[in-house]
């Protein structure tokens, strides 16, 4: 089973982010979706041994330009993942898609595939919104979604 930590929308709040990093140590996977991903580089401690996937946000020079890939496929346990910051650069099909960019964290289960969204670290509430942040358990017959606030207490939780 792989234990992954979602984030998204960082936007240079780095006491937030070392608190999720610090508080969630036994993920063995990070993924940031972007808008300020580069906010991870502060915490090589908490990082260390595990495997970084990063996607840039609309606001990465290299996002703007073309010169990073606005999209990610990553496998894991057999299920195809798309990583992007906005739904509007997904290109394909997968079993999970994962974006930020909103601020607002979201849930939903369709006929292309499960949607993620695990809202944002930009400050403790944005758009009406608190802070959020996802953890995902994924084996070989269904996928465990945990959202949870910036206090690590859980907002939602679903088996899919």
């Amino acid at each position: 089973m792989q234990k992954i930590l979602v984030l998204s929308d960082s936007h240079k709040n780095l006491k937030i982010l070392e608190n999720v990093l610090e508080a969630n140590l036994d993920c063995n996977i990070i993924i940031h979706l972007g808008d300020d991903y580069e906010d991870l580089d502060n915490f090589p401690n908490l990082t260390e041994g595990k495997e970084v996937i990063k996607v840039p946000g609309i606001f990465h020079p290299k996002y703007k330009d073309g010169s990073l890939p606005k999209q990610k496929e990553i496998t894991i346990n057999g299920n195809k993942i798309i990583l992007i910051h906005s739904t509007d650069d997904i290109e394909g099909t997968a079993d999970l898609y994962l974006f930020g960019h909103t601020h607002n964290w979201e849930l939903a289960n369709s006929k292309k595939g499960i949607y993620f969204n695990p809202g944002h670290l930009h400050s403790e509430e944005e758009k009406g919104r608190i802070a959020s942040y996802g953890i995902i358990e994924i084996n070989e017959e269904k996928f465990k979604i945990t959202l949870l606030n910036f206090q690590h207490k859980p907002i939602l939780h679903a088996e899919i």
